[in-house]
Order: structure tokens, then C-alpha cells, then sequence
């Protein structure tokens, strides 16, 4: 017996702590002594495949202490309930094993072989009657061996879910329910009692005084549930601490309770239009969008935006809580795992339908060509927007910026942009009123040092246009409209300076339409003609030249001057005024049925017929602007 105790203990040491020869294993004795674990176990035995998927996948994003191999192999589990729910979720979650799967450089068949193995290894160890350990739900019985209450609970799942022969979800699942929904469907129908345990703190919004906190109670009976509390809570049973089903449930309920705000038809129409692009571009490999219509590219920048668009369409009800879900899932699961410039930072360019690094020759590149830093800093503004505005992404938002060396990005209070030319590095400082400042704002949110490049005011000069004087970067950016538009909408109106230097950029593209009837709002971003990116701008950089378009990719000004589509919806959101109106006017028929909209009016040569992420992504962040201005996406916490 002693040689037989010490083979087991041996066996389960190698299972649950250390590494085998094809798979790190670290966690698993933590996952297995999770009551939630044991629950979603419970749930799935008893036939409630979606509640016991979603408790899954979210202890697979969120349990702390666990291998990327452990985490793959609950999200498989997720997986497994989901398509026996004949739910779509199934895919999303399965999506996120395999990412964790090659994090590891493993696959599921690899890891599936290794860990069977081990199982049927300490199976053949031991003999006698399972034992039961605490925190185990009824009904979820160990194995009839004699192992400890980890391993007992692991091969109980193991056997349950029967994973040894699960190879991926089938195809053809259509069945959508949002987490509420789920939830609710379990009023009634679970045999015994249920019991609800609080949420995390804040996830149902502001306190009403006059109502008790939740505590822990058996509501069995509904005659024992805690006075006070509203009836659709007090119905759903809700395990602690499960982020995904708190946040749904939330979102549902202050929905319901709230009043809608209003916001016009024309709007709507604008926003569907725009979510239409993203339609036609979206690549479901990856979860990402191609930044040019139908052209599989995109920058760290039109990421961000992406992300923007979609918190616009699901803010809007152009899109369900589900899809919302899924697209966004798996476009964090993606940029979670995706390769990073010399392991430190996204990289200018990847291909959308793949998520591999793009070199300056359009071709996949190994090394990568560097990053811009007000790219990276959109990114991170809307990962942290988005995981303030639906908590259950939060901890999968920390993990990509963990992920991410920003020693070289930030340093002595400057930002740092990298361009490789040759296989040579070369750093540029970001400097001056714009992007720069924009991006250092950006980077504070995160904690990382910025204090020089925020302070803009030494790389300014003024111009006076039409009777306002205008400021403009001695060296630096030139000034045009996006950015300062998306300062506002962002980051909130305070009627500071900033503000009103921004209003000033404003109102002199107002007067050159007074004065001379040109139709006006500047933007940068890609045009439909060589050399394909451009910028129509107020004043260059260093001064010298007024309302011109300039490119990097060119010599000398271009005669491609133009009203900008995306600008012209921001301004409108932020100002609405009459020549807003006018503009949105003008603009508004520039689109293209089940395409989008197209990027603008050149001055002199006709439309600009480019259809392209940026400008669809931020006339829908307009529209969200517009719906909620302030509330929804002008403040951070």
C-alpha cells in the first residue's frame, strides 16, 4: 500500500504542479477546487448547458493563477456545453481555446492526449470508493476511485463533458440568448434550492439608500428573499462573481428602466449605413476589419476605431447583446495573442484576416516595421473604454496592455514613435498640439509618464484665417480636424483652453465656407487616387502653408483638397450648428448602399470615393456621440 500511495501522490504531483514533456498543467488544482468550477459542472450534468457554458467561459478568462493550457481546456469545456445548447457561443468560446492552445504552441488534439493520459494513468493507481470534498455541489459525484478531491472532480468533468472524444463544435449552430436571458430561463426550473450570492461591487450602477445591500440568502421560496429587492432579481440565480452574466444582466436592466435617449433619423440611417462597411469587412478569423473596403489590411489606429464602431452599433441597436459579445471576444482573444513589434508593441500594419505582421511592401514580415504611438494610444483608449463600459472584457483589456513592453514607448515624460528603414531603427519624439498630445493623454490613463509631451504649449504659434486666430505646431503635426474632434467626444468638454483652441480650428473652416463658399471640414486618412494617404490641411506643420493637402508620400502639396465625410458627422455631433447642418447635407449622400460611406468632396476634383474603416468608424462614434453626449464615451473613470 505504501508503494501504491507514493506511485499516486506521485502522479498527481505531476498532474497538477508540474510540466510534462508536451504541456504545462500549472493551475489545474486551483480550477478543480473552484466552487464555481463545481457548479458549472452541476449545471451541465443536470442538462443546463448554457448556464453551465457561460459560468466556463467565464472562469476560463478570468481565474488567475492558470496555464494558457488549463485556460484552453475550459474554454473547450464552455465549448462543449454551448453546442449541446445548440447555441453559437459555442464557436466563440472555441475560438479562444485554440488561441490559448497555440499561445502555448500546442493544439487541442496535443494537449487532449497528454492529459487523458495522465488521468487514465492515476486511475489505474488507485482503487476504492471516491471521496467527496468540500465545496462539491450534489449530485457531482467523484469517480469511484481512490484520488484525492481535485483529481476526482477533474475526471468527473472529464468523463462528463466526454472530452476524450470531443473534437471541436459542430457546425450549423444558430441559437442566440443573451447572458439575461439565460439566466432568467433558469427561474422555476432548477430541481432544489438556488441561492444568490452578491454581485461585484457596482455592477447594478448607483445604490438607492433607501434599499439594503444583497446578502447571501436561500430564496428558494420566495417568501425569504431579502425585502426590497426587485422582483426580476430576486427571480435569477446568479453565481458570484461571474462577470460576463452580471454585466448582461445589468445592461438589461438599466435598459429597461431607462429612458431612451433621443436621437434623430437621420442618424440612425447614417449609423446603419456605416455599420454596413463593417459588415462587408469583417474578417471571422480574426474578429478584426479590413481598412480599406475589401482590402485586408489595417492599422493599430483603424483597430482602435473598430472597436469605437463597435460600441457604437451596440449602443445603437444596430447590433444584439450576443453579437456585440462575440465580435468583440474574439477581436480582444485576437489582439491577446497576436505577434507584437520585437515582442514589445502592435505593429504599424497586420493583415486583418490573419493577424500577421505586415512589412512597408504590403508582404508578411517576421520582424515587423516599428509602431506609431498615437496608433498604440487609440488602441488603449478604447480597450479601456470598452472595459469600463462592459467589465466582463476587463480582465482580458489588462492582459493585452501586461502583455505589451512600453519601456521604450515612454520615457523622461516624451513618447516615442519606431520606423525601421533597412533593418534600422530610427526613434521619433512626439511632439506638439494634436496627435501627440492626444496620445500622452491616452498613455496617462495607463499610468505611464507623459508630462512633456502634454504640455503642448511651447510647440505652438498662432495664425490669424479669416479673422480667428488659429494655432499651429512649429514642429509637429499639422493641424487639421480629426483629431481635435475626437479630444472632445472622448475625452469631454471642460472649457479649458484646450476647448477653446479646438472651437477656434472649428470656426475658421466655417468661415472659409462663409467667405469663399468652399465646402470644408479637414481630415487625414486614405484617399482614391495616388498616393493614396493624404491630408487636407488648415496650416502645415511648420507654418508655411495654409489649406493645403499634403502627403508623406509626396514632394510638394497636392490639388486633392478635401471635405471630410467623418468630419463633418463629428463637428455636427459635437456643435451642431448651421454650418454643421450644411455639411451633413452635403455629405450626407456620399454613400453606397451595403458598402458605406465614401470618404468626402474634393475641392477640385470630384468625390473622394474611398471607402474605408476610418470614416464609417467615426460616423458611428458620432451618432453614439450624439445619442448619449458626455454620458456614454466623453468620461473616463
Amino acid at each position: 500500500m505504501k508503494i501504491l500511495r507514493n506511485t499516486l501522490f506521485t502522479l498527481l504531483a505531476v498532474l497538477f504542479t508540474a510540466h510534462s514533456a508536451f504541456a504545462a498543467f500549472d493551475g489545474l488544482g486551483q480550477l478543480v477546487s473552484s466552487p464555481v468550477f463545481a457548479e458549472a459542472v452541476t449545471l451541465y450534468k443536470s442538462g443546463k448547458y448554457e448556464p453551465s457554458a457561460m459560468l466556463l467561459d467565464d472562469l476560463a478568462r478570468n481565474l488567475r493563477g492558470i496555464s494558457p493550457e488549463v485556460s484552453g481546456v475550459v474554454f473547450v469545456m464552455a465549448s462543449r456545453a454551448a453546442a449541446n445548447a445548440g447555441n453559437a457561443r459555442a464557436y466563440e468560446s472555441w475560438g479562444m481555446a485554440t488561441a490559448r492552445f497555440a499561445r502555448a504552441g500546442m493544439s487541442w488534439n496535443s494537449v487532449r492526449s497528454t492529459l487523458d493520459q495522465q488521468l487514465e494513468m492515476a486511475r489505474l493507481g488507485s482503487a476504492g470508493p471516491a471521496a467527496i470534498g468540500a465545496g462539491q455541489s450534489p449530485g457531482f459525484a467523484a469517480p469511484a476511485v481512490n484520488l484525492p478531491p481535485e483529481a476526482g472532480r477533474l475526471a468527473t468533468a472529464w468523463d462528463l463533458f466526454g472530452l476524450k472524444n470531443f473534437d471541436r463544435p459542430s457546425p450549423g449552430l444558430r441559437r442566440e440568448k443573451t447572458a439575461d436571458q439565460i439566466w432568467n430561463d433558469m427561474d422555476g426550473s432548477t430541481q432544489g434550492q438556488v441561492t444568490v450570492i452578491p454581485y461585484s461591487e457596482g455592477m447594478w450602477g448607483k445604490t438607492n439608500s433607501a434599499t439594503p445591500p444583497i446578502q447571501e440568502q436561500n430564496i428558494s421560496d420566495p417568501r425569504t428573499a431579502p425585502a426590497g429587492i426587485p422582483t426580476p432579481m430576486r427571480k435569477q440565480a446568479v453565481p458570484s462573481d461571474h462577470s460576463t452574466a452580471a454585466a448582461a444582466a445589468s445592461y438589461a436592466a438599466s435598459t429597461q428602466s431607462s429612458t431612451t435617449p433621443v436621437i434623430s433619423e437621420q442618424y440612425k440611417d447614417a449609423a446603419r449605413l456605416a455599420w454596413s462597411y463593417f459588415q462587408r469587412n469583417y474578417q471571422p478569423s480574426t474578429g478584426l476589419y479590413n481598412g480599406l473596403d475589401l482590402y485586408p489590411v489595417t492599422t493599430v489606429w483603424e483597430i482602435g476605431t473598430s472597436l469605437a464602431a463597435l460600441n457604437g452599433a451596440h449602443r445603437l441597436e444596430i447590433i444584439t447583446d450576443n453579437e456585440f459579445m462575440q465580435r468583440t471576444g474574439l477581436m480582444l482573444q485576437t489582439l491577446s495573442s497576436m505577434d507584437l513589434y520585437q515582442n514589445e508593441l502592435p505593429n504599424k500594419l497586420y493583415f486583418a484576416n490573419s493577424a500577421r505582421m505586415v512589412g512597408e511592401d504590403q508582404k508578411p514580415t517576421s520582424t515587423g516595421i516599428g509602431w506609431e504611438a498615437p496608433d498604440v494610444a487609440r488602441l488603449l483608449l478604447w480597450l479601456k473604454k470598452t472595459a469600463i463600459l462592459h467589465p466582463q472584457f476587463k480582465s482580458t483589456v489588462d492582459k493585452i496592455f501586461q502583455k505589451m513592453r512600453t519601456e521604450r514607448l515612454t520615457k523622461d515624460g516624451s513618447i516615442y514613435s519606431i520606423s525601421v528603414y533597412a533593418g534600422k531603427e530610427y526613434p521619433k519624439v512626439e511632439t506638439g498640439f494634436g496627435l501627440p498630445s492626444y496620445a500622452a493623454e491616452v498613455f496617462r490613463l495607463w499610468g505611464l509618464d507623459t508630462w512633456k509631451s502634454r504640455d503642448y504649449r511651447n510647440s505652438l504659434a498662432f495664425k490669424t484665417l479669416y479673422g480667428i486666430k488659429v494655432p499651429f505646431n512649429k514642429s509637429g503635426p499639422a493641424i487639421s480636424s480629426k483629431i481635435f474632434a475626437l479630444i472632445l467626444m472622448e475625452f469631454g468638454k471642460s472649457g479649458n483652453e484646450q476647448d477653446r483652441l479646438i472651437r477656434s480650428i472649428y470656426e475658421v473652416q466655417a468661415a472659409r465656407y462663409k467667405s469663399e463658399g468652399i465646402l470644408t471640414s479637414t481630415d487625414s486618412g486614405r484617399i482614391d487616387r495616388s498616393p493614396w494617404f493624404a491630408e487636407s490641411a488648415i496650416i502645415t506643420a511648420d507654418g508655411a502653408g495654409v489649406w493645403q493637402c499634403v502627403s508623406p508620400y509626396a514632394e510638394k502639396p497636392l490639388n486633392l483638397f478635401w471635405a471630410s465625410t467623418a468630419t463633418a458627422f463629428c463637428w455636427d455631433a459635437l456643435y451642431n450648428t448651421a454650418y454643421t447642418r450644411t455639411l451633413i447635407n452635403k455629405l450626407y449622400p456620399r454613400h453606397e448602399k451595403g458598402k458605406g460611406f465614401q470618404a468626402g468632396i474634393y475641392d477640385t476634383a470630384g468625390i473622394n470615393k474611398a471607402l474605408t474603416l476610418e470614416t464609417n468608424g467615426l460616423i458611428l462614434e458620432a451618432a453614439m456621440y450624439r445619442k448619449m453626449p458626455e454620458g456614454f464615451i466623453g468620461k473616463l473613470k
